[in-house]
């Protein structure tokens, strides 16, 4: 219980030091889509406990795995969840998709990987199966957005979602430009973004709400929150040199940077969030 609580607290108050100095574990597993014989490896946060727990798959960004979603990992685990962080670039031989010369990776495709990571927890004897969800960011936000939503008529749709419910920061709401199709959710969701955001705006995610149809989803903005606020300990900075379909030519620059209040708001929706789909740890 105590850990629990100062996993939750962390959670809360970033400005407190981890309650525990928790080492993942290096895991892999294999994408699930048919002839495909991608390797995703990942780093699986376990809190300290014996019975099965609930778990959450964390997607990272166009810059690869870093601290921030690390971080998401740690708080997980320390809150009493297993986090497992999972590398979509590493297995593609990818450093990075942020920046104009950078690879490409579709943000699709990276539904799959959210697919084979819940396929390994489930197999796992340390996670209830029952009780697995998503939280991607930026990138992984997006590609969280392709993991729960289905579009009608779609010729080559996502697998069907094998977790319970999908938290997505700052994603492309635009659906890589599939800004008239309609959605329907096929799990609940909860979409968290900055009104400063102006590499993924949030005016983008207000536009998507009226096309979308099933589950609840619950939109979340932040007066003056920037691309990333939930990334404890970046300063608010301009990055000139990453790609932005948002300006002219979709080139470049956008603004990101951390905020307190945001990331604290985000912090406890979340918690609430779990709570309510995956039970209490």
């Amino acid at each position: 219980m105590r850990r629990i609580l100062a996993g939750l607290l962390a959670m809360a108050m970033p400005h407190v030091a981890p309650a525990l100095a928790m080492e993942p574990t290096a895991v892999s597993f294999a994408g699930p889509r048919a002839g495909n014989e991608l390797v995703l490896s990942a780093a699986l946060f376990r809190p300290d406990a014996a019975a099965p727990r609930p778990a959450v798959v964390v997607v990272h960004g166009c810059g690869g795995v870093g601290q921030g979603v690390r971080d998401w990992g740690r708080r997980l685990a320390e809150s009493g969840y297993v986090g497992l962080v999972i590398d979509s670039f590493g297995g593609r031989g990818v450093k990075e998709v942020c920046t104009r010369g950078g690879a490409t990776v579709d943000a699709r495709d990276r539904a799959w990987d959210i697919a084979g990571a819940v396929a390994w927890l489930k197999a796992q004897p340390f996670v209830r199966p029952d009780r697995i969800a998503v939280q991607g960011h930026s990138h992984g936000g997006a590609a969280t957005l392709f993991a729960t939503l289905g579009q009608a008529g779609d010729r080559s749709p996502p697998p069907e979602p094998g977790f319970v419910a999908a938290v997505a920061f700052y994603p492309d709401c635009s659906l890589r430009g599939r800004t008239e199709a309609r959605f329907e959710v096929r799990r609940p969701l909860v979409v968290l973004v900055g009104e400063k955001d102006d590499w993924t705006p949030a005016d983008r995610c207000r536009e998507l709400l009226p096309r979308l149809s099933g589950q609840p989803v619950a939109l979340h903005t932040y007066a003056d929150a920037y691309h990333g606020f939930d990334t404890v300990g970046s300063k608010p900075r301009y990055r000139p040199e990453v790609g932005n379909r948002n300006k002219p030519g979709g080139c470049c620059g956008a603004w990101i940077g951390y905020n307190e209040a945001a990331f604290r708001d985000a912090s406890e929706r979340l918690r609430s969030f779990w709570e309510r789909h995956l039970g209490a740890p």
